[in-house]
């Protein structure tokens, strides 16, 4: 494992200034992010948006360093979906400190006063997020191997996905990397070598 991994992966550093959009693989769903950008819930006409952004922002998240508060947006969602990660935007910090009657009376409007149920690091921006500011894709490959290996499929992870969306980026012609932040250590996480990764796939 610890050889393959190596051979795959290599650290780097990560911006905390970047911010997570949190999604459940959908191949379908990432295709038309990457190529449209990410809508809200108004411009994707549903009806169920969402538990505090209602249908005209986008929820976000956004890493913070120490990082071990349970009530952490990012470390409460990290393992359960993956994220496109975005740069150059300017979210609305949100408040958490209201009652979540009061924030009824205007969750589903376009009001700038946000709530969450996180003590802190959830973050909303309204209305769209164009697609040329996804600067990267986390999906936490180590993870993935380990459950494969283990059988243990405790995470919302698999290699099938990871190969789908690198033949995604390669079909859309985008050079955006994918990050593995399954051992991150403050800001340091690993970088996937995409054509390494699809290298070793077809030898096992």
């Amino acid at each position: 494992m610890n050889h393959y991994i190596t051979e795959i992966e290599e650290e780097c550093e990560i911006n905390l200034n970047w911010y997570y959009h949190f999604s459940k693989y959908n191949l379908e769903i990432y295709k038309n992010i990457l190529e449209e950008g990410i809508k809200c819930g108004h411009l994707l006409n549903r009806t169920h948006c969402g538990k505090n952004n209602g249908p005209f922002y986008i929820s976000l998240t956004k890493l913070t360093i120490p990082d071990n508060d349970l009530f952490l947006s990012y470390m409460s969602n990290c393992y359960l979906y993956h994220s496109f990660i975005l740069d150059n935007i300017n979210p609305i910090e949100c408040e958490n400190f209201i009652t979540h009657k009061e924030y009824k009376q205007y969750r589903n409007t376009e009001d700038k006063r946000r709530y969450s149920s996180y003590l802190f690091g959830e973050y909303q921006y309204y209305y769209f997020i164009k697609s040329n500011l996804i600067k990267g894709i986390q999906y936490d490959l180590y993870s993935c191997l380990v459950n494969e290996q283990e059988g243990t499929y405790m995470y919302n992870l698999s290699i099938k996905e990871v190969l789908q969306l690198i033949d995604l980026l390669e079909e859309l012609n985008l050079d955006i990397p994918i990050y593995d932040y399954s051992r991150r250590d403050k800001t340091l996480v690993h970088k996937i070598n995409k054509e390494k990764f699809k290298y070793y796939q077809k030898k096992v």
